[in-house]
């Protein structure tokens, strides 16, 4: 999918000048080239006032994969492409290293990259006959224990069908991007980022109750919390979190429209998992 570059939208990654200083030299570069912009600090009033007034032909977030989730979240469903520069660690989501980002961008505007749309996840919280919580996450939603130690129990159902009740310290449901975030560390699969499916990954599961599994995006994945005497959360992309209670219901699954990102053809898929450790050359 290409799309014609007109309007552009810079977001900087916040409290960070270096972000902020390439951010107006973007809007100068963008402009010598006859597009628009505007730019403007994620996490402030005036972004909030951006994201939903200002039409534009394309994101761009300066900052790491946690900057690009927090925009990210924002643009599903919207059909604006979304391209992240990194400035940050990981850089598995914001492809574009900060010292080589204008023939990448170039390439954008010359309609030479491609945007790929993936799944993004959708959660409702069902408190009795009350919706208390609704969301989307790019990456993943995670139910988990609050300080105590104490084990939590969930019960489980697909589309209706019981899965069961398990006790773990949490559940990770992560979408195919998010796949290589936390749900790996806890055991989960690698799901390719072109799948319309997503994962569910327990956390220290008692007595190995349930596997992780890959579930069609379409299908709609439950948990009922049943746990009465530990503090329990659910996290959305590890950045935003509310408290669950008894008898809670948490319902996971695509958020419709998914998102766009910028897909570059020399930083394939395989070649990432292999820089980044996740596939050994001598295994």
């Amino acid at each position: 999918m290409h799309h014609k570059i007109s309007n552009i939208c810079i977001v900087t990654k916040a409290s960070h000048e270096e972000a902020a200083s390439l951010g107006q030299k973007l809007l100068e570069w963008f402009a010598a080239r006859d597009v628009q912009g505007v730019i403007c600090e994620n996490g402030t009033s005036e972004w909030l006032y951006t994201r939903e007034a200002v039409q534009c032909d394309l994101v761009l977030v300066l900052g790491g994969d946690g900057t690009l989730l927090s925009v990210a979240r924002h643009l599903a469903g919207r059909d604006i492409p979304l391209v992240g520069i990194n400035m940050g660690k990981v850089g598995f989501l914001a492809e574009i290293p900060s010292d080589a980002w204008e023939e990448r961008l170039q390439a954008i505007l010359d309609g030479k990259v491609n945007f790929r749309r993936r799944l993004a996840l959708s959660c409702t919280v069902t408190r009795g006959d009350e919706i208390v919580f609704s969301g989307v996450a790019a990456n993943d939603f995670v139910i988990n224990r609050g300080a105590l130690a104490r084990i939590t129990r969930l019960e489980l159902s697909v589309n209706g069908n019981p899965m069961g009740e398990i006790r773990a310290d949490g559940i990770i449901i992560a979408s195919p991007s998010g796949s290589t975030g936390y749900a790996i560390s806890a055991g989960g699969p690698l799901v390719h980022p072109d799948m319309d499916a997503y994962s569910v990954t327990p956390v220290c599961a008692f007595l190995r109750s349930l596997y992780p599994m890959v579930l069609p995006g379409e299908h709609i994945f439950t948990a009922a919390v049943r746990t009465h005497d530990a503090d329990l959360f659910l996290t959305q992309d590890g950045q935003e979190g509310i408290l669950l209670q008894s008898n809670d219901v948490v319902s996971i699954s695509k958020a419709q429209g998914g998102l766009l990102y910028a897909e570059f053809d020399d930083n394939s898929y395989y070649e990432k998992l292999l820089k980044r450790g996740f596939i050994r050359e001598n295994c």
